[in-house]
């Protein structure tokens, strides 16, 4: 039977409780403490068994009360730990009860790192950036660091030299083989780090294989995939080719943008440890680098697991390849204009500059719908030909078959009076500038090259 999501809310606020009683039942020696006055003790009782209830009314000043204790039983300001702060946002997010965690989270963050005098520092880790315009909007002397900054970049992982010391105590001497499967993670200019749970994992069992695990945010990247299937799926033929991309990403992730802005789609690739960021460049709030996949570790893992994401986008793939092959002009229009409502956001059109942003755009959305027609087509984008740049060529690897000359035009309200204008100009561009020149070079003959024009209003 599936469950609804009132019951998924409730066994995740279930777990919540759960997750809180025992990080109190793990300081159950509070209970013989002599520094804790009778007060405290029932306090901490009081806590202890509400959580163990499944009660959660009172966990924003959980933490902050245990500090105290935790104080005043050693008399030392303790160091508050907090892993993968942001697990409960990604599931809520996903499973749709953002609004009632989201609410929950900021008390407890504030009670927790601004109304609490009782530890002297904290250390926070999660997927989504520690930043002033998050959660933590309100707290002073923050300092955050990304997988792309310098700070603490040999503290990630296992630095290689210290991989190799730990095989050469267990007498394992498989240093190239465990190089070749699990070295590729960089944290800003140190590389050659290894993700600690693979290497001991490697070291209890002795066999090269992937150990990788499911995390929060591999579901938000599946469910980020799974409402735009088409968006990066050309992006993820070509990582998995091996080759590396050049993109931006969006260190600063905000949960309300995740939905539509891609930068942020490949920062969590990028955070989630699927991918590595080589090259950085950083210019004001924005972030370029070459993206690669991070070792073959990975690699097997990005195969299986990320492109089942995009199974739910497979019949637009198909429905779009057999109406661009059989040249129903319709279908290819219905299509478009059916991804354009249910999966396209301002983020992903824009609007600066128009003349091209839209135009790169949907050659980049083209290019994915028809990556799966790589086994029949060399597929081209943007190259020379005659005498400027086609947007997309396909050289059919087969002579019997017709290849396609595709150009994509914005609507121009100054200069056009009509969409049908816009695809005309297109269809003129196409044949002045003679861009066949390269297929005919190539011996397809005339009558075997379709050429399709692509318009849209930019709004």
């Amino acid at each position: 039977m599936r469950e609804s999501g009132a019951d998924i809310r409730i066994l995740k606020i279930l777990h919540v409780a759960d997750s809180f009683y025992n990080m109190y039942e793990a300081h159950r020696y509070l209970l013989k403490s002599t520094r804790l006055e009778a007060e405290d003790l029932k306090e901490y009782k009081s806590l202890r068994e509400l959580f163990r209830a499944g009660d959660t009314g009172r966990i924003e000043i959980a933490i902050q009360r245990l500090c105290r204790l935790v104080y005043l039983h050693y008399q030392i300001l303790p160091v508050i730990l907090g892993d993968e702060y942001d697990t409960p946002l990604l599931e809520a997010y996903t499973d749709g009860y953002w609004s009632e965690m989201i609410g929950t989270c900021r008390q407890l963050f504030h009670s927790t790192f601004k109304e609490n005098p009782y530890y002297a520092r904290a250390l926070i880790t999660g997927v989504t950036k520690v930043s002033k315009n998050s959660l933590f909007s309100d707290l002073n002397n923050l300092e955050t660091d990304t997988v792309t900054c310098e700070a603490y970049s040999d503290c990630f992982g296992f630095t290689e030299q210290e991989v190799m010391d730990a095989l050469k105590c267990q007498n394992m001497d498989t240093m190239h083989d465990v190089k070749e499967m699990y070295d590729g993670f960089i944290f800003g200019k140190q590389k050659d780090m290894y993700n600690p749970w693979s290497i001991c994992n490697y070291m209890r069992s002795g066999e090269l294989q992937s150990y990788w695990i499911n995390t929060s945010s591999n579901k938000l990247i599946g469910e980020i995939i799974r409402r735009h299937p088409v968006r990066s799926k050309h992006e993820i033929e070509q990582l998995m080719a091996g080759e590396i991309i050049h993109k931006e990403i969006n260190e600063n992730i905000t949960f309300q943008y995740l939905d539509g802005d891609e930068n942020s789609f490949w920062s969590l690739f990028l955070a989630d440890g699927y991918i590595k960021a080589e090259n950085v460049v950083k210019q004001g709030e924005s972030t370029w680098c070459d993206m690669s996949v991070t070792n073959r570790e990975v690699m097997g893992m990005f195969r299986y697991e990320i492109l089942a994401m995009f199974e739910n986008g497979n019949a637009v793939y198909n429905d779009f390849t057999k109406a661009l092959l059989s040249h129903r002009m319709e279908d290819l229009n219905d299509i478009l204009l059916d991804i354009a409502y249910t999966s396209m956001s301002y983020f992903d059109v824009g609007k600066c500059p128009p003349e091209r942003t839209s135009e790169n755009f949907y050659r980049g959305l083209v290019l994915g719908l028809i990556v799966s027609l790589r086994d029949q087509y060399r597929i081209v984008s943007n190259r020379e030909s005659g005498q400027g740049r086609y947007d997309i060529a396909m050289y059919p690897l087969e002579r019997n078959k017709d290849a396609f000359i595709m150009e994509f035009k914005v609507f121009d309200a100054k200069k056009e009076r009509s969409l049908e204008q816009t695809a005309a100009n297109a269809l003129k561009q196409i044949e002045e500038k003679n861009y066949e020149a390269d297929l005919i070079a190539a011996g397809i003959g005339r009558g075997k090259i379709y050429k399709r024009y692509c318009s849209e209003v930019n709004l």
